[in-house]
């Protein structure tokens, strides 16, 4: 099998499935190749995608015991996470050195982003546990041709599970250091040959495994498929979170350096529906429509921080109550013209509607900062793919965005995958545009707003090499890329200060991977990634971009009923500045994660996770030291039904 340049995953899984039960670890392992859904308008396998991706499959995330995406992300190359100490904090995703805004993220293909809040649209993936999820999907590079605006980096795709063919029920608690707790219950299954379901609640509580850090969450997710007849089928998923977060407000230095002691308070509501309908109208035609909602409610209170060395000025106290809605519906139409070419053409329409009701405290009464802004967007969008020859794929795709009050936005994506079948050597090449329309925030804050800011732009080119060794039990991979972004929004210099489009940064670098399977019971995988940034013009840095940032991974079937999962990932030193010390260079760190899984009977399961084994003492924000080791025990209960 021919991978895709860099795509680590996999190659089988590592829970199998059993007759009877969904969750039971069998010692055989199952070839396949994932059908990445995110990349491309039309699914396409991975070896054929020109997409640089990754696929983190249900096995994985069982084996890992992750109780966040943001931690099962840490393995993917070409990608940074940070988060401020504990998960009361906003966590962040940088692809490529791209802002975390340059990231669209969909849940079962709905967007979640927030272009409400004040990081200009980005997703707050501490709110994101791993409760129900199959698979996720990450494609790195420019995807405004698929996703329109904000995929100007790359797309995070979380996709939840779908019934299994007994129908069972899930129980599980687990409890660890500094106060963690979670209980979670889930069922799936069908009825009949024609509705398949499955549906999960949990309550998390985070304890404070960090001074000033606390996050407590309840999330209820469902997936239901129904088929209406031979050739049409129906689909509806939806997410409901609620979370109340405490954290030192950003900037402050944390708990190592904030002069003000009180805390960040932020409650906060999401809500994302799906419903997909499918229809095989003929064997050359098959059309999709889609209808999404997004809710998002934040109610935020800052105290603040304090005059320092790098603001003489301090950040006032500041308060928030956000509301943002999205609604979209899209028709995608499919055409299988011959074997070897295949096109999409469609229409997606977008309605957004955010608010805001504020108050800062800049000395004397309290000033409002709120506004009121919707957008609608509009676009039509063609792509094909044409195989001349068995071992050559060709891509190329074309959207064009036309939002009120901004001009057009035509965004193209071209490339090609060879697959060399005698030398087991894959080579890729893929160019494309993005775009990203300004936040609500930075058009309308009356504070630091600028309704004349244009949309944000760039271009990126990467190419790469596969190849295979050992028989296809290993590969390795090297990709080069390169991304130059225009019209970045920033800060001026005032006082006060606006945002303003003001910065042209360039970003390139390369990702190296190897995968290797020496037997059916054994997984290793590593990964590498080097990255320049720079902000042309100026000799300012970017914040939280290392250049180096590494990992390894090995999944192990001990005996059939016991797997044992161990993550590392090293991260060069990062530049960050805070108030209180201004610039400062963080120190480089390895991390390494520990998870041992045992089933004693076919329906219980046991597991004992251990985060940060090592115990090393680092920081990825000025100021708030990660939680040190961590161990986490769960009890899991299978109930047939």
């Amino acid at each position: 099998m021919i991978l895709p340049v860099f795509a680590i995953f996999w190659p089988g899984s590592v829970f199998g499935k059993s007759q009877e039960s969904n969750n039971k670890i069998i010692d055989s392992i199952e070839e396949f190749e994932p059908i990445v859904v995110t990349g491309t308008v039309s699914p396409v396998s991975l070896s054929q995608s020109i997409a640089n991706a990754t696929v983190i499959d249900m096995e994985q995330i069982d084996a890992s015991q992750a109780s966040s995406v943001a931690e099962l992300l840490r393995q993917v190359p070409g990608l940074h996470i940070d988060q401020p100490g504990g998960r009361g904090g906003v966590s962040s995703v940088y692809i490529r050195g791209g802002d975390p805004n340059y990231t669209v993220v969909l849940i079962d293909g709905v967007k979640v982003n927030d272009p409400n809040n004040s990081r200009g649209g980005s997703f707050d993936f501490s709110t994101l546990n791993t409760d129900n999820i199959e698979k996720i999907e990450i494609v790195r590079g420019p995807l405004s041709a698929v996703y329109g605006s904000d995929a100007m980096s790359g797309v995070i795709n979380i996709i939840t599970r779908k019934g299994s063919q007994k129908p069972a029920v899930d129980v599980e608690a687990s409890g660890g250091g500094f106060g963690y707790a979670r209980t979670f219950v889930r069922t799936e299954g069908t009825a009949g040959e024609k509705l398949d379901y499955a549906i999960s609640g949990s309550y998390l509580d985070n304890g404070e495994p960090v001074e000033g850090s606390s996050f407590v969450n309840q999330t209820v997710m469902g997936n239901a498929g129904l088929v209406l007849s031979s050739s049409m089928d129906v689909r509806t998923v939806m997410r409901y979170s609620g979370s109340d977060n405490e954290s030192f407000p950003d900037d402050s230095g944390g708990s190592l350096f904030a002069a003000l002691r009180d805390r960040d308070q932020r409650e906060i509501e999401e809500m994302s529906w799906g419903l997909e309908l499918n229809h095989e109208a003929s064997q050359k035609w098959n059309y999709q429509i889609d209808w999404e909602i997004f809710y998002r409610h934040e109610d935020a209170f800052s105290p603040g921080v304090a005059p320092g060395v790098r603001d003489p000025f301090g950040i006032p106290v500041n308060s928030a109550d956000n509301y943002f809605r999205r609604y979209g519906l899209k028709w995608t139409n499919r055409f299988q013209f011959t074997e070897k070419l295949n096109s999409s053409i469609g229409l997606q329409g977008l309605y957004e509607d955010g608010s805001s009701r504020g108050r800062i405290e800049l000395g004397g009464p309290a000033t409002p900062t709120q506004f009121d802004l919707q957008r609608k967007i509009l676009a039509p969008f063609f792509e094909f793919q044409y195989s001349p020859y068995s071992d050559l794929a060709l891509h190329a795709g074309v959207r064009v965005d036309i939002p009120e009050e901004f001009k057009s936005e035509v965004s193209p994506r071209i490339g090609a995958v060879y697959n060399i079948k005698s030398t087991g050597t894959a080579l890729k090449v893929n160019w494309g545009e993005g775009f990203k329309l300004p936040s609500f925030f930075s058009l309308g804050n009356s504070i630091v707003g600028n309704p004349g800011l244009l949309p944000e732009t760039n271009w990126s080119v990467d190419a790469g090499i596969v190849q295979l060794f050992w028989n296809n039990r290993g590969s390795l991979s090297a990709t080069y890329f390169h991304s130059t972004f225009s019209n970045a929004i920033d800060f001026d210099e005032g006082p006060p200060p606006k945002l303003v489009n003001r910065s042209e940064i360039v970003a390139g670098g390369v990702e190296m991977g190897v995968n290797i399977k020496p037997s059916s019971k054994l997984r290793l995988a590593g990964h590498l990634t080097y990255l320049e940034t720079k902000i042309l013009g100026t000799s300012e840095e970017l914040r939280n971009r290392p250049k180096w940032r590494g990992g390894l991974s090995l999944i192990w079937n001990i005996k059939p009923a016991l797997i044992m999962n161990l993550d590392s990932v090293t991260v060069g030193e990062v530049f960050d500045s805070s108030v209180p010390t201004g610039d400062v260079t963080l120190d480089a760190y390895t991390r390494l994660d520990l998870a041992v899984t045992w089933e004693p009977k076919p329906t219980w399961r046991v597991f004992l996770a251990v985060d940060n084994f090592l115990n090393e003492d680092y920081q990825e924000f000025v100021g708030f030291p990660a939680p040190g080791i961590t161990p986490r025990v769960g009890l899991r209960k299978t109930f047939g039904l």
